[in-house]
């Protein structure tokens, strides 16, 4: 693990918490309470035992209910990768609260037991526009109205459910589309101009601002997991085989 210290978080009833970026990946277990964690991703309901894996570089906002709420986390291993939060539900959270305490390296095991929790629905329109901005340089009013829903309203609604105003949607979008690319073998240019960018420079500042690293280091820093992941899944097959 990154790090194998358990940390445990508190939030009073009907706390915000605004839109904030973790770098590393770690795991939430909700321990009481509930909240709502809204990012890119969509919407996930979080009450006790929705245990929740971030990937590196997330960015998400937090809505806590009338009971507050309590977690454990702990970091991921540093061969974590994923471009999406997920949720889990575990079977029996007293184990799953020693897991996190005392275990953290079973926390594979933990999760092979757990049932992946069914996404938030949402209207249909709120995805399509998702995948329209993402692709598309069009204003966002537009590309709204050509799915029958007023600027207004769907400036309203995404904020609601994704926990950011429609252009800082746009730009996480682009984000997640960059971080995909960076892991082929693509220039860094064509990643800036492929995920959306303006150009390279831009690329740069985005960057250093949400991974604190320069767009090189961050192309390794992925190869490095992703060749981590691949060595763990050898290892795991080997070692099954076995």
């Amino acid at each position: 693990m990154s790090s194998d210290v358990a940390y445990p978080t508190r939030h009073d009833r009907g706390a915000i918490l605004a839109t904030h970026r973790h770098q590393a990946p770690y795991a939430a277990l909700v321990l009481d309470g509930d909240y709502t964690e809204s990012s890119v991703d969509g919407p996930l309901s979080c009450s006790p035992g929705t245990l929740v894996l971030h990937p590196p570089y997330h960015a998400h906002g937090d809505r806590f209910g009338r009971l507050g709420a309590s977690a454990m986390n702990i970091e991921l291993p540093s061969d974590h990768f994923a471009l999406a939060a997920s949720a889990w539900q575990v079977h029996d959270l007293r184990e799953a609260r020693e897991v996190f305490a005392r275990c953290p390296q079973r926390l594979p095991e933990l999760l092979a037991c757990a049932t992946p929790q069914a996404a938030v629905v949402v209207p249909d329109w709120q995805g399509e526009l998702l995948r329209s901005m993402a692709i598309c340089d069009d204003e966002i009013g537009t590309l709204a109205r050509t799915l029958g829903v007023s600027a207004e309203h769907a400036s309203r609604a995404l904020t609601r459910t994704y926990g950011m105003s429609p252009q800082a949607l746009r730009r996480e979008l682009r984000w997640r589309q960059a971080l995909q690319l960076m892991a082929g073998n693509t220039s860094l240019a064509e990643v800036a101009a492929n995920a959306g960018f303006s150009d390279q420079s831009h690329l740069h500042r985005v960057v250093l601002a949400h991974a604190g690293c320069t767009p090189a280091r961050l192309r390794e820093q992925i190869r490095q997991r992703l060749r981590q992941q691949i060595n763990y899944v050898q290892d795991r097959t080997l070692a099954l085989a076995a």
